[in-house]
């Protein structure tokens, strides 16, 4: 290194004494007087320019030599597709975050590389208004003639119009998937009215709740939207459903609507036997009259989710009197196939319709759970999380984390009694081979009885089970709760058992201060060789192996405590200090729209000159 520096040193003075030679062999004028010096300085800084592009090309070839050697230049085509299409799009097919500068840098990684990518259409038919002119204009091209997904969202008030739209608008005939959201002005009118004969799917979005000139859907791309499949509407209050006319569709989505009429959307389901996906999030339904006589119910045979979220149920009836827009819409529809069933709902007194009318119409959970689209059998059992808290009753089912079917009910305020006993409906015959149960249990100062946890004591398919107490209940629910685990009883067979023979983890939480000692025996009787044969259904001689979590300690010195407990023959594992879970921590049942406020590739810029150029796109090293 230290010869490479004098070699560098005495080079830079050779550089120099050769410009000077050059300059004067040019007779560029005198340098003895200030501006003489200037000029030559300038004349240098140009030299040294053009010297340095081209010992860049020079090395350029050298990179080129090198990265043509890197193994991952011979991966087959069919495997970088596949690594390109992780890397741009979501499981969904939707463009990642950033996707200007990802697929900026895949294509600055080599010559093959940018080929293959400038080559293949599919990489270039998604195009945001936040993508910047010139990538607009590279993506119109390299798309050829494939159809265009085109999303416009906007960002000044009252703003010129957008030359996006100018762009994109004489491809008009390509157009397969719209989406707009917050048009400013008179954008809606220019760039919307006009028929789009390829649009499939329409995404339609404001803050403000209605788009400035116009956008009903008699309005937008001429009314023409019979061929439409998909429609998501999101505060786009313009839209008026008794003019909605779609016989396609396979996905309906309306979010934030009041009033909505319940008779447009009985036509649509009625008119549309392909639909796979019917979603409602925050509407108020208006005033309904059921025609007469009461139509027969509508079978969707291709609906595969239904998710209602923040529904108001209650909506006025001709007689004055209220009525359930969720149990309504239950009766009057019927889904064979469904596989993922969500529903959200608060229980009111006086709504016309009683909980357990309510209850009855939800598809049975283990139904929902079990399907399958690919047609295998699964020999997983079904995951039921169940929580009783002082909100409501919520329940969620699924086969694993890998099964796209789901179910999903959040009953707020459902009596914990009817909620109990629908769960003896659906769960009680189910075997540890079919059910895994974990239950959650809240209890308020007003409730200091363990009676629901006693409820399910014979169930041999809850494997988890967490307790959450409080200020004023915390002693006498730990020790019932103790008690409980540790004291055999009768099957509903007739045999002796333990209470959840099959729990392997036990969670407390906010029971501070309770007695260690009456945990320490608990789990000692439990587990005593001593204690009389136990058996259950499956034939278990013995209670399952036991892992306890602790998020609030016994009083006292809690390490003799924990020393104690872990020594008992049976317990499995003992933590501490682990924040409770909630069964809310699921991810959101929401789908992806509208899309990130303001532009999700705002911070995405296109360079022409580093697209084109050679020098930059291939100094970048892939390993």
């Amino acid at each position: 290194m230290q010869g490479l520096k004098q070699a560098s040193e005495v080079w830079a003075i050779e550089f120099w004494e050769t410009f000077r030679r050059l300059d004067g062999m040019l007779d560029t004028g005198s340098e003895s007087g200030f501006e003489g010096i200037d000029a030559s300085l300038r004349r240098f800084d140009s030299f040294k320019a053009t010297f340095d592009n081209l010992v860049r090309h020079t090395e350029v070839k050298n990179i080129r030599q090198r990265n043509a050697l890197l193994p991952i230049q011979k991966l087959p085509d069919n495997l970088l597709h596949l690594i390109f299409h992780l890397l741009l799009f979501t499981t969904t097919g939707i463009r990642k975050n950033l996707y200007v500068w990802r697929i900026s840098t895949l294509r600055a990684v080599s010559w093959s590389w940018r080929d293959l990518i400038d080559r293949t259409p599919l990489y270039w038919v998604r195009i945001s208004s936040g993508d910047g002119t010139d990538f607009v204009s590279d993506a119109l091209k390299k798309s050829l003639n494939l159809p265009l997904h085109i999303k416009y969202t906007g960002s000044v008030m009252y703003g010129p119009e957008s030359a996006f739209l100018d762009t994109v608008s004489a491809h008009r005939h390509r157009w397969e998937s719209v989406a707009i959201h917050e048009p400013q002005g008179e954008l809606v009118q220019t760039y919307f009215h006009f028929p789009a004969p390829s649009i499939k799917e329409l995404l339609l979005s404001t803050d403000t709740g209605y788009a400035s000139g116009g956008g009903g859907l008699d309005e937008l791309f001429g009314g023409e939207l019979k061929n439409l499949e998909v429609l998501r509407a999101v505060r786009w209050k313009n839209v008026e459903w008794d003019d909605a006319y779609f016989t396609r569709l396979r996905v309906l989505e309306i979010e934030d609507c009041y009033m909505l009429d319940m008779g447009p959307i009985f036509n649509i389901l009625a008119g549309n036997p392909c639909l796979e996906v019917f979603r409602l999030h925050f509407i108020a339904f208006a005033r309904y009259h059921p025609p007469h006589p009461i139509p027969s119910p509508i079978v969707l045979e291709s609906l595969r989710e239904l998710t209602w979220t923040d529904v108001r149920q209650e909506v006025e009836t001709p007689t004055g009197g209220t009525d359930v827009a969720l149990a309504r819409i239950l009766r009057h529809i019927r889904v064979p196939a469904c596989s993922k069933f969500e529903v959200e709902v608060w229980m009111k007194d006086g709504s016309g319709v009683s909980p357990e009318e309510l209850v009855r119409l939800i598809l049975p959970p283990m139904q929902v759970a079990a399907r399958t689209t690919s047609g295998k059998s699964n020999l997983h059992p079904v995951v039921v999380d169940a929580s009783f808290g002082e909100r409501g009753f919520q329940l969620k089912a699924s086969r694993d984390s890998r099964s796209t079917a789901s179910f999903s009910v959040d009953l707020g305020a459902l009596p914990r009694s009817l909620a109990k006993r629908w769960m003896t409906d659906q769960l009680g015959e189910e075997s540890p081979r079919t059910l895994d149960l974990r239950l959650s249990f809240e209890y308020t100062e007003d409730e200091p009885s363990v009676a629901d946890v006693i409820y399910f004591q014979q169930w041999e398919s809850v494997t988890q089970l967490d307790i959450d107490g409080s200020s004023g209940s915390q002693q006498s629910i730990a020790r019932e709760l103790f008690r409980l685990l540790s004291t055999p009883c009768d099957s509903v067979n007739g045999v002796k058992i333990m209470p959840f023979p099959a729990l392997q983890t036990l969670r407390l939480f906010n029971l501070i201060a309770f007695n260690g000692e009456d945990l320490v025996a608990s789990m000692t009787a439990r587990f005593s060789s001593d204690a009389p044969p136990i058996a259950s259904g499956d034939g278990v001689s013995a209670p399952a192996a036991l892992s306890i979590i602790l998020a609030d300690g016994p009083g006292g010195r809690p390490e003799k405590y924990f020393n104690k407990i872990r020594a008992i023959p049976g317990i499995k594992d003992l933590k501490f200090f682990e924040e409770p879970p909630t069964i809310r921590d699921t991810p959101s049942i929401f789908s992806v729209w509208p899309p990130p406020q303001p532009l999700d590739d705002i911070n995405e810029s296109w360079d022409p000159s580093e697209s084109e150029g050679d020098a930059d796109f291939d100094n970048y090293t892939c390993c």
